[in-house]
């Protein structure tokens, strides 16, 4: 895990890899956490994806939602297409990544 010191302003941005030999299950590599600034009832940490390609899967934020789900905030996947929210993931164009 590491922290970019180079997001001060925005929050902390987590680089986010769990590596279990055992269990497949527990294995996953989210590209980023941000962390927000602003602390409100719900936890303020959300789970990022990045896609470069039309065809790709969501395995690892979807592991990572399951188990994490009481810790985080929202869920976002960065793509190639149109906004869209599904089944509880924000989809974004790469170009509002500022945005977050």
């Amino acid at each position: 895990m590491c922290i970019n010191p180079l997001s001060k302003n925005l929050g902390k941005v987590i680089f986010f890899n769990n590596y279990d030999k055992e269990g497949a299950e527990n294995r996953m590599e989210n590209d980023f956490l941000i962390q927000k600034e602003t602390v409100t009832s719900r936890h303020n940490i959300s789970p990022i994806e990045v896609k470069s390609s039309t065809n790709y899967t969501l395995t690892s934020i979807k592991k990572c939602i399951e188990k994490y789900r009481n810790y985080l905030s929202t869920p976002y996947v960065l793509h190639s297409k149109d906004v869209e929210t599904r089944d509880g993931l924000v989809f974004l164009p790469i170009y509002m990544t500022p945005l977050l």
